[in-house]
């Protein structure tokens, strides 16, 4: 996942890079993995909600973020989340 959006020193989401435009240039698709809900797995800065290992919130703004960059797909331990961040990329 890091080539398609990095992580800053502090562990933010960077800037997206142009990994996606490169790889649909060349006829690929990118389907990166294994988003997780799990608060140490997540990204910091995106929206935390109580003091709870299990992050919804914070799951569905980093799915958002990458979905936002053209990725062709996604693959995530938790599917309703992944369902629920697909809705909100569409305008759904």
């Amino acid at each position: 996942r890091g080539h398609v959006i990095a992580r800053t020193a502090d562990g933010r989401l960077a800037a997206p890079g142009d990994l996606v435009s490169r790889a649909h240039a060349l006829g690929l698709q990118v389907v990166p993995w294994t988003f997780r809900p799990e608060q140490p797995y997540l990204p910091a800065g995106l929206p935390i909600s109580g003091e709870g290992l299990r992050q919804e919130a914070a799951a569905v703004a980093e799915m958002q973020a990458y979905l936002a960059t053209g990725i062709d797909g996604l693959m995530t331990d938790d599917p309703a989340l992944g369902v629920r961040a697909l809705a909100g990329a569409s305008g759904n």
